[in-house]
Order: C-alpha cells, then sequence, then structure tokens
C-alpha cells in the first residue's frame, strides 16, 4: 500500500492566518513548511483509494473514486472537507464513530453513505483490512489499524497516550511497519488531549519499524528545527510528516 499524506497539520493549519510565530514565518517563505489539517490517503495494491479523516478540499489532490472515508472522530478540522466531499458523482460509504456527529452530514449527506463504527469492529475494503481502536482524546475517537499482506500501519490520531486496550492489541501485532501519530506538540509541552513530539515518538517506537510524526501544530517547532530535533535524536526510526508526502509500505 502507499501512504498519502494529503494534510499534516492540525486544525489551524500551518501558517495561522495573521500569526507572526517563527513556525508561521518559516511557512510563508518555504512552501515545503506549509501544512493543511490533517488528511490522509491510503492507496491499495490495486490503486484504488480510502481516505482517512478529511480536514482539507481533496479535490486537486486525489481526483480518483474513494473506495470509503473512515473518520477519526467529528472535530471540525478533520471533517471540514466533507462538506464539499458530499457532492461528488458518485455514493461512497463514511464510517466513523457515533460520538459528537455532524448534524449536517447526518441529515443531508447528498452521496456520502454515513455508518457507525466501534472499536474491533473490523472491514475489509478492497485489499485492506482495517481495525478500528480506542484513542484517548475530548470526544469518542478512533484510531485505525490497517493491513494488506502482511503488512500493517497504525493511524493514531487525535490522541493522548493510548487506552491499555489499544495499546494491548497494537503490541499482539508488533511489529507494524508504520505509525501516523498525532505530535501537536513540541517537546516538554504537556496537553490533556494531544502528544507532545516526545510523547508520540516513544509510543511509535514501541511498536513499529517506522514512525511519522503528524497532526503537527504550529505551536510545535518550526518545520527545519523540528525535522533536526527528530533525526537527531532517533535518527530515521522517526520521520516528520510533511504535505505531499508518500510513504510505500
Amino acid at each position: 500500500m502507499l501512504v498519502y499524506f494529503i494534510g499534516t497539520g492540525g486544525s489551524e493549519g500551518i501558517p495561522a492566518h495573521l500569526c507572526t510565530c517563527s513556525t508561521c514565518n518559516e511557512a510563508r517563505k518555504f512552501g515545503f513548511a506549509q501544512r493543511r489539517p490533517s488528511t490522509l490517503a491510503v492507496i491499495t495494491e490495486n490503486k484504488r483509494a480510502v481516505l482517512f479523516d478529511v480536514g482539507t478540499d481533496i479535490r486537486d489532490f486525489l481526483n480518483v473514486p474513494l473506495e470509503a472515508i473512515f473518520l477519526t472522530h467529528w472535530h471540525h478540522d478533520h471533517i471540514y472537507g466533507l462538506y464539499k466531499l458530499r457532492w461528488m458523482a458518485k455514493e461512497t460509504r463514511l464510517y466513523a464513530p457515533e460520538g459528537h456527529a455532524d448534524a449536517l452530514i447526518l441529515n443531508d449527506p447528498k452521496n456520502l453513505r454515513p455508518n457507525v463504527i466501534k472499536p474491533g469492529q473490523t472491514l475489509k475494503v478492497d485489499s485492506l483490512k482495517i481495525t478500528p481502536i480506542r484513542l484517548n482524546h475530548q470526544i469518542e475517537t478512533l484510531g485505525y489499524l490497517v493491513e494488506e499482506d502482511g503488512k500493517s500501519v497504525a493511524i493514531l490520531y487525535d490522541t493522548k497516550g493510548l487506552p491499555e486496550e489499544t495499546r494491548e492489541f497494537l503490541k499482539s501485532k508488533v511489529p507494524l511497519r508504520l505509525v501516523i501519530i498525532d505530535a501537536t506538540y513540541p517537546p516538554d509541552f504537556n496537553d490533556p488531549y494531544h502528544n507532545n513530539v516526545d510523547e508520540a515518538a516513544e509510543i511509535g517506537l514501541s511498536l513499529a519499524e517506522r514512525t511519522v510524526l503528524s497532526h503537527i501544530s504550529h505551536k510545535n517547532l518550526p518545520f527545519l528545527e523540528l525535522v533536526e530535533y527528530v533525526r537527531k535524536r532517533w535518527k530515521n526510526k522517526v520521520l516528520v510528516a510533511y504535505d505531499g508526502m508518500v510513504f510505500y509500505v
């Protein structure tokens, strides 16, 4: 499978509008440091696309029929793109947790076909086996274990650490090929709902061959500084995601 990082930012994106912090100023100078809100596509071995979260309008980045869309949760920075995507010409299944569901998407889904999904409810989508797992966040939030041909990827955002049941489930699958994880905040920053860089890397290193840090806020280190910090500390075992990144699993 291919993992395509369409958006790797937090809710505000980078640069945040009118913000003059060092992270946002760097992003205005270097286009590669800009981030759209979190949006991830997995391309199957049959060259079909499954979308995980829709934090941005995807039409300029992924213009193929979708096999399905999975939401981690219903916060608006993870569903914004659905408001336009629901008008697409092909009926498409949407899987999401029940809690805090968006009324417009449920009541007027257009060509989306919403379905409630629960932890442990494994689905087969094209060549992928997809299992939702519980995460720690403000509202009901799911991560996903995505498996294809004996290779596995865990998508873990938004979260602060992992529930014990989720950690044990993922440990039973070790070594995962890849963990993609919420690393919203800089090292030493403590937030009740999101990981900092060190917390995210520690989780990923305990589970997978490679860890990719995503869901990066403008409150985090500027891109070049963050990449240097991660490279010096963990070498190539931990990577910083960027918009447009493609990872072959």
